[in-house]
């Protein structure tokens, strides 16, 4: 049953005109799901699809439908790229899908005070090539920047290409507007200068995943565009050398711009699909981007090419580099060797590298998946792992098995000292563990601006069933569990090598 009745759906359309509101099944069934691919199966413990698809353009209509949503108790899903995978962006009770990519415009570039305003829905891309024609850039963005919106990385607690330099998404904001639940507008800062006095109102809904407030406005810092931007390449023959280089690059004083690693199964699967050459020695690459003035790169890059080498690495030639770093949007390509692919990420810290990928190693062969391993340094003391494996969600039961490796991947985070990189609907159950005593705290918050439970329920704080009803951190976790022992029964997928 429909939780937006026809009336109510008559007065949403005159907020924002009919023809940005959808309710027809085939537009519905679109915003049932995000990046990943999910059985229709999951229907049964869940309303994927939304009642509901309502597109604004302006904060005030924002306002106005949250409103009615509160007053009515009808869940409201924030949407931005939908580019992450953990079902953060997907309804659990049906209701109303906010799409706020219409919400895409810049609104400023004040080259004075280096800072822009921009609206939620812009795409990281489209923000930085607007930038780049003016002489700026922004610091740090995701590799899924085509698709990403502003709003949305924000709403992930984003780290990505830059991050090593710049940092992470939070570090780029000055200031938010956002909507809370009952349908108030307020500024987190208000200024064109960092807010250095009381709570800061950004990193609270920094991260949130959509369950606090929705972001309408954003004031991002921008940089002036570096002479040169220099990407260098080494190829090792074991993960264990690369990330030997990783550890001691980490404690120069130099700061590249980005740095990120790729596997050897990562470059059999471009094979496979035609778009790598035969690197039959081939152990992992790492890819290092340099920027800033050219003759203090040339230093960087030759203190860079010392360690590398001690650690048994071999430096590539300069266009393979430069093939690498316009690769770097693209890494999931490999999907169509799958095909489609399913992306896990955790964050752990750099000296626990090493153990890292050869625990996530054994755990790729334990389950017989076809994977690689992928990820990114983030800052010195942190490395993002990003591994996939190519799945096939035709193929139901060993599909719905194999979603337990991005669970046990947390799990070895949580083992090697570091976390799950976020929760969304399928991993609320972790956040008991990271944040232990916190999550009262968390859920405290949670309950005084959202007293009406309206804002993206079931997410981040607890897991929710179409019914309502919380799922208990212990039954999501078991159920995860059980899926990943039933995928150790099976066979090896295909193409996995012996």
């Amino acid at each position: 049953m429909s939780k937006v009745s026809d009336e109510l759906y008559e007065e949403i359309t005159t907020i924002t005109g009919k023809d940005r509101v959808r309710n027809d099944s085939f537009e519905r069934r679109m915003y049932s799901h995000d990046l990943a691919s999910l059985p229709k199966l999951m229907e049964l413990g869940f309303k994927m699809m939304p009642d509901l698809v309502v597109k604004p353009k302006y904060d005030e209509e924002i306002s106005e439908v949250m409103k009615i949503a509160a007053s009515e108790g009808i869940p409201v899903v924030p949407r931005g790229g939908a580019s992450w995978g953990l079902g953060g962006a997907m309804p659990v009770e049906g209701g109303i899908v906010l799409d706020l990519t219409r919400m895409n415009k810049i609104l400023e570039i004040d080259e004075e005070n280096l800072t822009a305003s921009v609206e939620p829905g812009i795409t990281w891309k489209m923000l930085q090539e607007n930038l780049l024609r003016r002489g700026y850039i922004i610091g740090s963005y995701p590799s899924s920047a085509y698709a990403a919106t502003v709003g949305g990385w924000i709403n992930t607690g984003g780290v990505g290409v830059g991050s090593y330099k710049y940092g992470s998404a939070i570090n780029q904001i000055i200031s938010m507007e956002v909507v809370l639940p009952t349908g108030r507008i307020i500024s987190t800062n208000g200024k064109k200068s960092s807010n250095f006095g009381g709570i800061d109102l950004n990193r609270l809904f920094f991260g949130a995943e959509g369950t606090l407030g929705i972001i309408t406005k954003v004031g991002v810092r921008i940089y002036p565009a570096p002479q040169e931007l220099r990407p260098v390449s080494y190829a090792f023959s074991d993960l264990n050398d690369l990330s030997k280089t990783v550890r001691v690059l980490t404690k120069t004083d130099i700061v590249p711009l980005h740095i990120s690693f790729l596997d050897r199964n990562h470059f059999k699967f471009l094979r496979e699909i035609g778009m790598a050459e035969d690197m039959q020695q081939l152990g992992g690459m790492l890819n290092i981007a340099l920027e800033g003035d050219s003759e203090v790169i040339d230093l960087e890059d030759e203190i860079i090419e010392n360690i590398a080498i001690k650690c048994k690495g071999e430096k590539q030639s300069q266009e393979f580099s430069e093939h690498e770093w316009k690769e770097r949007f693209y890494e999931l390509r490999t999907k169509r060797a799958g095909p489609s692919a399913v992306l896990g990420e955790v964050f752990v810290p750099v000296s626990s590298m090493g153990n890292m990928i050869s625990a996530t190693n054994k755990l790729i062969a334990k389950m017989k998946l076809r994977a690689a391993i992928t990820g990114m340094v983030s800052d010195r003391n942190t490395v993002v792992f990003m591994p996939y494996y190519l799945s096939d969600e035709r193929k139901l039961i060993r599909n719905i098995a194999s979603l337990s490796f991005v669970k046990k991947l947390g799990d070895l985070a949580f083992e090697h000292g570091g976390r799950p990189a976020g929760l969304g609907l399928f991993f609320s159950g972790n956040i008991k563990r990271m944040y232990g005593h916190g999550y009262g705290v968390m859920r405290d918050l949670k309950d005084v601006l959202d007293p009406y439970d309206v804002m993206n329920p079931g997410k981040t704080t607890e897991g929710l069933t179409r019914f309502g009803i919380p799922i208990p951190s212990f039954a999501l976790n078991l159920g995860m569990n059980v899926m990943s022992w039933v995928k150790h029964l099976m066979t090896k997928d295909k193409g996995v090598s012996a």
